[in-house]
Formats: structure tokens, sequence, C-alpha cells
């Protein structure tokens, strides 16, 4: 199985790239009149779609007997025999991508009989190429051809962690929380930031940039391909329970360097409850 895997990402590789590449010409001459909201503040355009498009297209050539799942559902959602699926978030930071602001990724995982094994997540702006297979290590490929494998941090200490909290669309139900956690470690730890692509701030992690990550209302397209890289790493990547299986019926991430895993999950668990 591990070498069918190592065969294919080279491949998946290159089709997260081909589909960078397109998005970055698309970035030149984008204009906001082509955008649509999904839900308030939440929003899509043309080349969400069309970089799914270009994906699943590949994707499928690659492995005709996967099925998948993807953000935009611009294919059909099944599920076959084989036990592979593709997990497909075709352009992670929509927002960042409509203001022309980095980072935002292109995020490809594959899933088998139930278990993430393969990721690969490239993040544009940056042309930072991350993947991993499961049991493999986790690597960052380069534009200028550097290779390097990856290794989370080891920070230790809250004062010295930096934390990057996302800021969901659902506003009302993650309100509270968002604001006692901020209260609670804000001042106590090195520094807290917000990139807007939750596949970066995982992938971020992975490489040591930042310490931990935490979101909610967040989807299996979100954080699958970061997820398979961060354990890669060395981290760690829970729900805020520090459950280990975040899906199906997770909605929560808490990514780490693992080392701060147990202490954000006693912050997480002080902070006032999301609703429902």
């Amino acid at each position: 199985m591990n070498n069918t895997l190592k065969e294919l990402l080279p491949q998946v590789r290159q089709v997260a790239l081909e589909t960078g590449r397109y998005q970055a010409e698309q970035r030149r001459t984008f204009s906001r009149d082509r955008v649509e909201s999904k839900h308030r503040h939440d929003y899509v355009s043309y080349v969400d779609r069309e970089s799914e498009h270009l994906i699943v297209e590949r994707l499928r050539a690659l492995l005709p007997e996967a099925s998948f799942v993807t953000e935009e559902k611009t294919t059909e959602q099944s599920q076959t025999d084989s036990g592979f699926v593709w997990i497909i978030d075709p352009l992670d930071g929509t927002t960042n991508f409509i203001h022309d602001l980095g980072p935002w990724c292109v995020a490809i995982a594959l899933q088998h009989d139930g278990e993430l094994v393969l990721g690969v997540v490239y993040e544009v702006t940056r042309g930072d190429m991350f993947s991993a297979v499961k049991g493999e290590g986790a690597w960052l490929h380069t534009t200028d051809g550097h290779e390097q494998r990856l290794q989370v941090s080891d920070v230790c200490d809250l004062d010295q962690a930096i934390i990057a909290v996302g800021h969901p669309y659902n506003t009302e139900a993650y309100r509270d929380f968002c604001v006692g956690f901020t209260r609670r470690v804000y001042g106590r730890c090195a520094s807290l930031r917000s990139l807007g692509s939750a596949e970066a701030e995982i992938c971020y992690v992975a490489a040591g940039r930042l310490d931990a990550y935490l979101e909610a209302w967040i989807q299996p397209w979100d954080v699958s391909a970061g997820a398979v890289i961060l354990r890669e790493a060395g981290g760690c990547i829970t729900d805020h329970h520090g459950t280990d299986a975040l899906w199906p019926s997770g909605r929560e991430v808490l990514a780490t360097n693992s080392h701060l895993h147990r202490a954000l999950v006693e912050e997480i668990a002080q902070c006032p409850p999301q609703k429902d």
C-alpha cells in the first residue's frame, strides 16, 4: 500500500501545482464582481469551482476507483467499494484570495477505509508544497528546489508559543468561546495570529512556524490534508476535547506541536462553550 501511495504522491503534488498556477494567473485579473456569497461572509468564485473541476479530472485519471468529497460539490459525492476517497478543498482561504492576501492553498487528501493516508497542501502565495504519506514522514518542497523534512517545534511553555486562532463564519455560535479563549491566553502566550486558511495554519504548525492552531465550525476538507502532514511531522490534531477522531462527528480542530496539546485542551475547557 505505502509503495503505491509513494508513487502516487508526486503526481498529486503536480495536480496541486497545476491548480495553484491557474489560481495565481486568475488572481492577476480577478474582479470582485465575480464573487458569490454561500453564507454571510462566506464566499465562492468561479476560481474555486474551476479549480475543483481541474483537480477532480486529474485525480480521476490517477485513481479511477476512488470517490470524492469536495467543498464546492461540483462532482458527485459518492462512496465506492474500493475504500479510497479523495477529500478536496480546491481553494482554502477564498476570502484571502479575493482580497489578494496570503495565504491560500490547494488541499488534497486521500482516505482509505476511513483512515487518512496521504495529504498534499500547496500554499500558492509562497510556493510552498507540503506533503506526506502515512508512515513516511512529511516534507516541504519550495519553488527553488529545496526539500526539507518537516518537524514540529519543541516549544513546551505557553509563554513561548505562537498560536493561530481561526475565526469561522458562524459568529453567533463561536463568539463567546473565541473571546473567552483569547482573554485566557492573550498576554500569556508569545503571540496570537489569524491567517485565514486552516490548511496553511496546520502545515505551519507542522513546519514549526506556528506552535498551535485552533478553530471550529469547519469541515473535513478544511483539515484532512494538513492532518496527515502534521501527524507525520510529530504533531497532534484532535477536537477541542482532545478526542483523536475528528470526523464524522467532529467540527472542531486543535492542532499543536504535541508538547502544548494537553495544556491547550485544559485552557479550552475553561472557556464558554460553543452554541449549537
